[in-house]
Parts: structure tokens; sequence; C-alpha cells
């Protein structure tokens, strides 16, 4: 072929590859151009719930400075005036993490095969037997004869009083009158109708600051301590989580857990502070009675591992007391989140 000829074909082709490789470059810019366009993902969506009580002001810090939200996440707290406004909610997936009673956190865990874990300890016994001097109670021996106010039945004030009156063979001696909620056990036992009512913080606060002719007249967590030859820990809340987003989120759930822990001691260590955000929040309409209340509180923080054999303890009480109290089956090791 002649070199005319193959000037004539390379000409052609040179164009071609000229055009191919500028048509790739306005590609990879376009690319570009809409990477740098396009909109940044959706937060996640996280709901965190309490309890209008101990485990709120436990909380504290992280509802009244709604931490965790970023660009990430959009956290939003709650609080709730009972646990079954949240149960619903974390079976249906509309709330991923919450502070629950212990024993309802073993129910879920079963309702939800294994869908709900246990994620740390946040509250000990907050349970005190209050009366007046005139109902002669100073052991609990002398509640024999007696009929008791109380609230929380299929709860854990049920289960812990029972098991506490069985292990003393009291059960046949001491009535048990279960009103709708401790708010009506504390104005019962205001208005005299009731001589002797178990009531748990921070409503023993504001009964004996309404009448100062009441008094703690026994302690439950140390009634259930000695009940149980100190074998288990009266360990009435905790915190609870979705295992799927648990397992999607560690990062969260590791940031979430540091910043509760410092909010335990928070309110520990500085009561009026706590008190006043927890006013301030609406949680419970004083702080003065919050401040007093606190120290009754045994607010506690303790990870799922290191919880696991006294709160392993506490379950297997119950269970022997009533299964139905734990779900029907003693929860195994995988209701214990592990990072």
């Amino acid at each position: 072929m002649k070199k005319k000829n193959v000037k004539k074909l390379l000409l052609p082709l040179c164009l071609i590859l000229t055009l191919c490789l500028v048509l790739a470059g306005c590609g990879g810019q376009a690319e570009e151009d809409v990477a740098e366009t396009a909109p940044p993902a959706e937060p996640v969506s996280v709901v965190i719930a309490g309890l209008a009580g101990p485990t709120s002001i436990g909380m504290i810090q992280l509802i009244s400075g709604q931490a965790l939200n970023s660009d990430a996440y959009a956290v939003e707290y709650m609080v709730a005036e009972a646990p079954d406004a949240l149960t619903g909610k974390l079976i249906n997936g509309e709330i991923q993490i919450a502070a629950l009673p212990t024993n309802t956190a073993a129910v879920l865990f079963n309702r939800t095969e294994g869908g709900v874990q246990f994620l740390a300890q946040n509250t000990l016994g907050v349970l005190y037997v209050v009366g007046s001097p005139e109902a002669g109670v100073s052991s609990l021996a002398d509640l024999a004869g007696k009929t008791v106010a109380i609230s929380g039945a299929g709860g854990v004030p049920q289960y812990a009083v029972e098991y506490i009156l069985s292990q003393n063979g009291l059960t046949e001696q001491v009535t048990l009158n279960y009103l709708p909620d401790h708010a009506t056990v504390a104005q019962t036992l205001l208005a005299g109708d009731a001589e002797v009512a178990v009531l748990p913080q921070p409503f023993v606060t504001q009964v004996l600051n309404q009448n100062e002719n009441l008094s703690i007249l026994l302690d439950v967590t140390e009634e259930w301590t000695a009940a149980s030859g100190g074998e288990s820990v009266l360990s009435m809340g905790c915190l609870v989580v979705e295992k799927t987003f648990a397992e999607e989120n560690p990062q969260f759930i590791a940031d979430f857990l540091e910043l509760y822990q410092a909010s335990v001691n928070f309110a520990n260590e500085e009561p009026a502070a706590a008190a006043a955000l927890v006013e301030q929040e609406g949680i419970i309409a004083s702080a003065a009675v919050v401040e007093q209340a606190i120290p009754y509180c045994n607010i506690v923080y303790k990870s799922a591992q290191d919880a696991k054999e006294e709160i392993g303890g506490f379950l297997t009480v119950l269970y022997e007391s009533d299964p139905a109290s734990v779900g029907g089956t003693l929860p195994d090791d995988s209701f214990y989140y592990e990072p």
C-alpha cells in the first residue's frame, strides 16, 4: 500500500480515538458533577425512651442535651408513664432503645425470639414499705395480719413482694391490695384509707413531704437480699435495645452507653443540678422532690456483660416464683448484648 493511502487511513482513526478520549473525559467529569450534587443520605432515625422516674433521671443529661444527634443520626427522646406504652413500639421497631423493668426485658426477648436484648442495668431496688408509726411495723414479720396497698400487678413490685413474703412464710398472713397505679396508692395512703403501702421512689418522697407522720418502715431491696440469702440482687430497671439496630450501629451503641454512664454519675454526684434538669424537661414536676429522692433511687450503670450474673440470679428467682414473669423461659446468654 502506498504511503499516501496509509496516511489517509490513519487520519480518520486518529480523529475517532481523540473523540473517544474526549467523551470519556466528559463522562468522568459528569459522574463527578453528579456525585458532588447528589443529596446526602438520610440520617438514621433513632428513638430512645425512658420512664417518668429513676430511669429518666439517670438519662437526664442525654435528654436535656438531645445527645447523639448528628448528620448520621436523627435522635428523638421520649418519656412514658408506663412500660406498656413502650413495649409495642419496641416490637414494631418504632423504638430502638428503651428503659424498662428487668423482667419485661426478658418477656420481650422471649416474645420476639431474641429480637430485643438487655443492654445495661440502670436501676436497683426503688421500693419501700411506707406507713405511720401507729402501724407498728419495724420488721417484715410485723406485716402479719395487715392489708398492704400496692400497685404493679404483673410487674416487678408484685413478684418482689410476693417472693419476700413467701420466703418468710407470710403469704397467707398478709393481704396485698392491688391498686391501678403508684399515684393511686400514694393518694390512698395520704387519705388514710391504707395503713401501710408499698411505693417506689419518687412517690415515697412525695408522700413523706405531704404527711410528716408517714415514714419509710422497710426497704424492700434489703428484704429481697435477706430473702434470697444474698444470692441475687433486686434489679428493677434496665436498658434494652432492638437487636438489629445494635448490630448495624455498634459505634452508636458504644457512644450512647458512654454518655449514659456519664449521665448516671452526674445524677448521683450532682442531684440538685440533675433535679433541675428533670423539672425543666417536664419529667417530674418538682426539682425539690427529685433531689430528695435521688439518694434512694439506686440509679446505677452496669453493662450487660458485667451484670449478667446478678441479672441471671434475679430472673431465676422470678421464674421459680412464676415462669410467666419472665416470658415462660429463662433467657440464654444471647439475651445480654455483647459489643
